[in-house]
């Protein structure tokens, strides 16, 4: 045991406490000090993380693991308390792994996201002309969330993943999540406990649309028509008092090889963009909140304002292109989920516009749309996932493109992919934070790219 200890980077647990003073939040949310640590009979200075620290506290922290980037560590004692620290408004901080800030102010917060930001994109050379006012969503507004349901045998364990941990933490008191989203965590668990057997493990994927929540579970279980005709009574039983749902879906393992097998939806599961209305795919990736959205929406539409030929990349299911359709002409969508894509398509062909929309199914990653592609267009939206779109932006400095729209969840690879325009000829005309992911480390950020040279 020992030795598998030393092989995962796991400490012992009666490993010898630091004693560390937190010099700054880390990329990840913790606080980061340096101290020595005595590990195999060196006793050298390694970085230590601290979840739930603030910086210029001092805390006294039981080490957990190690590896090569430093020692992962809970605290035991805080000794010295931050100015910034505030009372957490969830019960479940700091062991649920849904938030990381709880403990910290506001205006804390929001300067540190605005420093991250900053630094990556001083480190890539990248200037924008301006920068225009931080914006948050409100409080208790996330609509999309992927919890962990167990069914142990006495009991049902059901939330988010634990902080540094595979115990699964229920969300109680939860300040972040849409209401509905909360509610619905309750009723699951009494249904799971009915009718889920002993050992069932899966993830139930929850949208909050139009309508009310699609929920989506997933899986390596074998569904049996028992449970999945309970499933169904369950949401269409008239005495139900929970949040209203859309549709319930299950697939994720070997019964279901093709697209999700659908078991209740009593309305149409859909969400609307601008004029568009979009029935999403069973867990369909969405903004994280309305207010999100709405920001980036109109962001969009100041952007390529005046352009005709608008190409949408990463386009999901449309959610940034689609309420453009009535001031374009034309809108190339691209996007490696073909549900999304059709669900895209299925919506502008339902409000007559479909004639407008070409699209690509492509893995834009590995095989990014060619500048030949993209030369005709006025403007280029472009909102990859956190992994960035290195690839496509040196295509689109080869297309001419006259103005590109970029947004992205991940301050790191914004800015080298921003390097890689400005480095092309494009200058940021600005940039906007928007904090849809409260409590958290993430930040959604968006930004004008107008073409300088050619």
């Amino acid at each position: 045991m020992a030795r598998q200890q030393r092989k995962d980077g796991r400490l012992p647990r009666n490993a010898a406490p630091i004693e560390v003073t937190i010099d700054h939040i880390g990329g990840r949310g913790d606080g980061v000090g340096k101290a020595f640590y005595t590990h195999n009979y060196r006793n050298d200075e390694h970085t230590i993380f601290v979840p739930a620290a603030l910086p210029g506290e001092r805390v006294l922290v039981q080490p957990l693991a190690l590896n090569s980037q430093g020692i992962k560590s809970r605290i035991i004692e805080l000794q010295d308390e931050s100015p910034d620290r505030r009372t957490p408004a969830c019960d479940a901080f700091p062991a649920c792994g849904g938030c990381n800030f709880q403990h910290w102010s506001d205006e804390a917060v929001t300067n540190w996201k605005e420093q991250l930001a900053h630094s990556f994109l001083t480190r890539a050379g990248v200037t924008p002309k301006t920068i225009r006012p931080f914006a948050a969503s409100p409080m208790a507004s996330r609509r999309r969330a992927v919890f962990h349901i167990k069914r142990l045998a006495q009991s049902v364990a059901i939330g988010f993943a634990e902080r540094q941990g595979t115990h699964i933490v229920f969300p109680s008191g939860c300040s972040i999540l849409d209401p509905d989203l909360f509610a619905i965590l309750g009723e699951i668990e009494t249904f799971a406990a009915a009718h889920f057997p002993v050992g069932w493990q899966l993830d139930l994927h929850v949208n909050k649309l139009d309508r009310g929540l699609c929920l989506f579970f997933t899986g390596t279980q074998k569904w049996s028509s028992d449970v999945m005709a309970a499933l169904a009574e369950w949401a269409g039983d008239s005495t139900r008092t929970g949040p209203d749902i859309a549709r319930i879906s299950v697939g994720g393992n070997g019964r279901f090889s093709g697209p999700p097998m659908m078991l209740y939806a009593p309305v149409p599961a859909s969400l609307r963009f601008g004029t568009i209305e979009v029935v999403p795919p069973p867990g369909a990736f969405l903004q994280a909140t309305t207010h999100g959205e709405a920001l980036l929406q109109a962001a969009i539409a100041e952007i390529t304002d005046g352009a005709r030929i608008v190409a949408d990349l990463f386009a999901g299911c449309g959610t940034l292109s689609l309420p453009l359709l009535p001031n374009i002409s034309r809108l190339i969508a691209a996007e490696q989920d073909s549900e999304a894509l059709s669900a895209l398509k299925a919506g502008a062909d339902a409000a007559q516009r479909g004639g407008m929309v070409q699209m690509h199914l492509v893995d834009l990653a590995n095989a990014p749309l060619l500048a030949s592609d993209l030369a005709k267009c006025d403007a280029v939206i472009l909102d990859p996932p956190r992994a960035g779109a290195a690839a496509q932006c040196a295509e689109l400095v080869h297309a001419n493109v006259p103005t590109i729209a970029m947004v992205s969840c991940n301050p790191a690879t914004f800015a080298r992919d921003a390097a890689i325009l400005c480095d092309g000829g494009y200058e940021c005309e600005w940039l906007q934070l928007i904090d849809q992911f409260r409590m958290t480390n993430h930040v959604e950020l968006v930004a004008k790219f107008t073409r300088s040279r050619r």
